[in-house]
């Protein structure tokens, strides 16, 4: 099988989509399948490169205003070789200067829009006629619809799309970096003397200062908490927008709360990181699953997170706590923070609800939808 992975952006970029195209790949060079990824153009990296297996061609970029426009796109895809082509995303150059062409496509070929994220944050006429209207018709093009949390299947067959096509498969995690030879209680305490960290009980957010990521919902429960924590935000900090680095440690020392914002990590670092904390917590508006929520229950930590992306799955599962309000996520946090026997009780449990997301359980939900799909051409 020669699968083609298609994604607005790949390594060395950091990001959700990013991880999840690499960590697709590595799992499947491991299954002896052959990968390609086609993506944006960085600058100083190749354009055509292979690394770890993977064969990379990368795409030069025209902008004009807020548009990108890709050079070559379909011309490549013909030249490619390949069985499948995977595609990812909506609202993105990969997907939309695709879409249109797909229908005329004579192969087999899978999309993961990871959610809707522009319909989430901004619910304008716009977002609501392309997601409800236009995209259902574009998808229908796809042999199969990979979503990556239950809601967002519910939702794809709601606005149109063939149930039978919709498949809940999740995104993966490499559980190698959390080995079980560790235990869960293990801390060393070096990252908390090395960031100075005066209150005991450390809260750990990993995923960089986006307004999605609502950060100022952290920072006002933990002062609601009335409990003695430390908030460590560990993630690029992004100028634009409105709960910037900046606004956030002006929030926190208004409000009296203990903040460190390390910026990017080491993965060595972010590892130790998980296991240095008490409880990981996420207050997004918006998530499409939460890769870092999975990476917390592996290192044996509970977390505490609204309902969104896959949280309710492991919640579900006993590794944490969703809410659905701004007074509930205050008054649980308030709770674990100062139950440390409730936090062993849900950590047991979160270890095993994250090995259900290593690429080891996911991957074979994919390559039975590859295979059937391929089987049906």
């Amino acid at each position: 099988m020669r699968v083609l992975l298609v994604n607005h952006r790949f390594w060395p970029v950091e990001g959700g989509t990013e991880r999840w195209t690499l960590g697709l790949a590595r799992a499947l060079i491991r299954e002896g399948i052959d990968v390609q990824v086609l993506t944006q153009a960085e600058p100083g990296v190749p354009p055509v490169e292979t690394r770890e297996g993977i064969r990379i061609r990368r795409l030069a970029i025209t902008r004009m205003g807020p548009w990108r426009f890709p050079r070559s796109y379909w011309r490549t895809l013909r030249s490619l070789d390949y069985d499948l082509l995977h595609v990812s995303g909506n609202r993105v150059w990969c997907a939309d200067y695709y879409f249109p062409v797909a229908k005329i496509v004579d192969g087999p070929q899978v999309v993961t829009p990871h959610d809707f994220y522009q319909l989430a944050m901004s619910p304008s006429w716009y977002n609501h006629l392309y997601f409800r209207r236009y995209l259902p018709r574009a998808l229908r093009a796809f042999d199969a619809y990979l979503a990556v949390n239950p809601r967002e299947a519910e939702r794809v067959v709601m606005y149109g799309l063939p149930s039978e096509r919709v498949h809940f498969v999740g995104e993966g995690v490499d559980a190698s970096d959390f080995p079980t030879t560790r235990g869960s209680r293990e801390r060393t305490g070096e990252l908390r003397k090395r960031w100075s960290l005066k209150n005991p009980v450390m809260l750990l957010y990993v995923g960089g200062f986006w307004e999605n990521k609502r950060l100022d919902r952290l920072v006002r429960a933990a002062a609601m908490s009335r409990h003695r924590v430390a908030l460590v935000l560990v993630g690029r900090d992004q100028p634009e927008t409105h709960w910037n680095r900046t606004r956030i440690e002006i929030l926190a020392q208004q409000m009296g709360v203990e903040v460190h914002c390390p910026g990017l990590l080491p993965r060595e670092d972010l590892i130790e990181a998980y296991y240095e904390s008490d409880l990981y917590v996420q207050a997004s508006q918006y998530e499409a699953f939460g890769i870092s929520v999975v990476e917390s229950c592996l290192a044996g930590r509970p977390f505490l997170s609204y309902e969104v992306g896959i949280a309710p799955v492991l919640a579900d599962a006993g590794a944490g706590v969703v809410v659905r309000n701004d007074q509930q996520f205050a008054s649980e946090l308030r709770r674990l923070a100062e139950n440390p026997a409730l936090r062993e009780v849900l950590g047991r449990q979160a270890r095993r609800a994250g090995e259900e997301w290593s690429w080891e359980r996911v991957l074979p939900r994919y390559l039975r939808i590859y295979r059937s799909v391929l089987a049906s051409h």
